[in-house]
């Protein structure tokens, strides 16, 4: 019988030992494998976490838990399929359906801003896909239910209305027969969703458009470029690249602090936005520039060898590959201030904010596991994208590679190249060539952004879920413009 099939019977019959011997086949089947069908047992293996997940779920041992080891599993080996190289060559329905299954996990784990990435791939290798479609809307109307700002709300509705409407057009493509509730899902939920944009009187002929970018050319492609990339702080970003998305406007929701006490969270989150905003324009302006600089005369350098490349443009985007890394350790401390965990700041890190290992097991706070906080859900989860010497396992595959040229660029030697060639890295120098490391610059700098929109609307929830007598600090309505 058929692999796939079997999976499929197992998950019905809630049968979780199947299931887990279905794994064991995948790993034996893999390793003689060649591309394409690791693409496809790669699948497979995913399928097995999700139905055992599934089966844990019903059986309610899991339900609200924020350790869900099956679900990252799941996230793992679809992650693994895509990396494959034979991937891109697979049929695009096959495609489209990994890349949704990534973007309903990673959003079920509270990691919507990077699941709307995949959902948008997944439409735009099979347009009109409605399971992607759907599954967006549905995520989108979470999201805007999280903002602060009433506006960035109602646009955000629209989106999932709009993404919603057209999973249900006739003409939408279904990979395969769903049952009937799957459609009465999204019926019931786009028929929500209007009721709440009729409710906020949502004007549909508002121009989002409008907005100028900059007052130079040269200012109006570094927005452009930060637009296409999805690289402001503003939630409206993540559904479209028009101009009402170009400003980084998201900032703390309305919040409050004992009296006496330092209303201090402002100024940090001004830290991070612009520590952030900086590495940003640091990477377009490294990757937009000439290799030679000004500063760059008179330096006796001996060059030619590995393909090595030197001055300042390379420095530039070693920096912002630094900075935008450092700003995970900022929004710890953020969180060890805020949540009140009470770690001494020398020691907290990003990974360790969560939890404690005891007895060879990872223990999540309590304050954390007993919240259904669902953007600080996203937060612990992306945290598990950064690899930790304590931790294992990690949920991306290149995530022990990001942390070790972060380590390389801090404390030992980074040679960039102008094209791979055989040089040998070691345990103080590694070559890397500077196309990859701007593509692995600019993934770390998009994780920033998504931590830093997670950290506010966490907050955001938290604070509307408090009753007592602090004193409140409003969002200030006045924000600093430059």
């Amino acid at each position: 019988m058929d692999i796939a099939k079997r999976i499929d019977d197992a998950t019905d019959a809630n049968d979780s030992q199947a299931l887990v011997n279905l794994l064991e086949e995948c790993n034996r089947l893999i390793h003689s494998a060649d591309s394409k069908r690791k693409v496809k047992y790669h699948f497979y293996k995913a399928n097995c976490h999700s139905g055992i997940w599934q089966i844990k779920t019903y059986q309610n041992e899991i339900a609200n838990e924020w350790t869900q080891e099956d679900k990252l599993s799941e996230i793992l080996s679809l992650r693994k399929a895509v990396s494959e190289p034979a991937f891109m060559s697979m049929d695009s329905i096959f495609r489209s359906k990994i890349l949704t299954n990534l973007g309903n996990a990673l959003s079920y784990l509270g990691r919507f801003v990077e699941a709307i990435k995949y959902w948008d791939l997944a439409i735009s290798t099979t347009p009109k896909f409605s399971m992607a479609l759907g599954n967006k809307g549905i995520c989108l109307i979470s999201y805007a239910q999280f903002l602060y700002d009433h506006g960035h709300a109602g646009i955000v509705f629209a989106h999932a209305e709009e993404s919603l409407r057209e999973a249900l057009l006739p003409e939408a493509l279904w990979d395969s027969e769903y049952p009937k509730e799957v459609a009465d899902c999204f019926i019931t939920t786009h028929n929500g969703v209007n009721d709440i944009l009729e409710e906020i009187a949502y004007d549909y002929n508002f121009d989002l458009d409008h907005w100028k970018l900059g007052d130079s050319s040269s200012e109006e492609e570094y927005r452009r470029w930060c637009l296409d990339n999805g690289l402001f702080l503003s939630p409206l970003n993540d559904v479209c690249t028009l101009t009402v998305a170009a400003r980084d406007i998201l900032h703390l929701p309305t919040h409050r602090y004992n009296i006496g006490e330092d209303p201090r969270f402002l100024n940090f989150y001004n830290i991070i936005k612009q520590e952030y905003a900086t590495a940003r324009f640091i990477l377009y302006s490294s990757a937009n520039s000439e290799h030679h600089h000004y500063s760059d005369n008179d330096i006796l350098l001996i060059k030619g060898h590995n393909a090595v490349l030197y001055g300042y443009k390379v420095e530039k985007l070693k920096l912002s590959y630094r900075m935008a890394y450092s700003i995970f350790d900022k929004i710890s401390l953020f969180v060890n201030d805020y949540f009140k965990i009470g770690i001494k700041p020398k020691d907290v890190t990003f990974r360790k904010i969560w939890g404690e290992n005891r007895n060879r097991e990872f223990h999540i706070r309590n304050c954390f596991s007993e919240s259904n906080n669902w953007p600080l859900k996203g937060l612990y989860y992306l945290s598990k994208d950064l690899f930790d010497k304590d931790f294992k396992e990690t949920s991306l595959p290149e995530s022990e590679e990001l942390s070790e040229i972060r380590n390389y660029l801090e404390h030992k030697l980074v040679s960039l190249q102008e094209y791979p060639d055989n040089a040998e890295s070691s345990e103080t120098h590694i070559y890397i060539d500077i196309v990859d490391f701007e593509r692995k610059t600019l993934r770390v700098l998009s994780m920033a952004r998504e931590a830093i929109i997670y950290l506010s609307l966490a907050m955001h929830w938290k604070e509307r879920n408090i009753v007592d007598d602090s004193v409140v600090i409003p969002f200030p309505r006045s924000p600093v413009e430059r």
